[in-house]
């Protein structure tokens, strides 16, 4: 039990260093588009020529990838109540975050807030941006379609092993035919 709550706690910390990851990244991408530089704090430090945010734009795929990548191979050699825990944690809190961010942007009808809003201070910043960013909701899907494909996969295994005999009861029974 111990294990799988450490596991659960494990995918909930990716899921906010991916989040919070992803949604400095939206930031930044905003901020460029339209020629703003912004510093950590969220706050404008420059103004220059706009540009399309193509390293941003590939960094979040790259930081998407990274994150499927431990996902999936974190815990495959884990007992399956491990890895699923490791799954449930990361996709339940990624979910939690990707909501929020998207009804406080609903309910403000606004996707860039104003420098003096409190809430777009540092990673706080980080997290309500992360709702109208697809990159968030692809790794959600795709690690939830990971975990769909890989019970099924496990539930195909444990129907096969019932459905054939052991090893040693064909022995057995070869034995007995001669």
């Amino acid at each position: 039990m111990k294990s799988r709550v450490l596991w659960a706690l494990g995918g909930a910390l990716v899921s906010f260093s991916s989040v919070t990851v992803v949604g400095f990244l939206t930031l930044r991408m905003i901020g460029v588009r339209g020629g703003a530089v912004f510093g950590f704090d969220n706050s404008l430090v420059a103004i220059t020529t706009p540009r399309p945010g193509v390293i941003e734009a590939l960094s979040m795929a790259i930081v998407s990838c990274v994150v499927l990548f431990v996902l999936f191979f974190a815990a495959r050699r884990r007992p399956v109540a491990d890895h699923l825990a490791l799954g449930l944690g990361f996709a339940v809190l990624t979910l939690l975050q990707v909501a929020v961010s998207s009804v406080i942007q609903i309910e403000t009808y606004s996707f860039v807030r104003g420098i003096d809003d409190q809430c777009t201070l540092w990673w706080g910043g980080w997290l309500l941006k992360v709702g109208i960013n697809p990159a968030a909701h692809l790794t959600l899907a795709m690690f939830l379609s990971l975990i769909v494909m890989s019970a099924t996969v496990l539930q195909a295994r444990r129907h096969a092993v019932e459905g054939c005999p052991s090893a040693s009861k064909r022995a057995r029974s070869a034995s007995e035919k001669e």
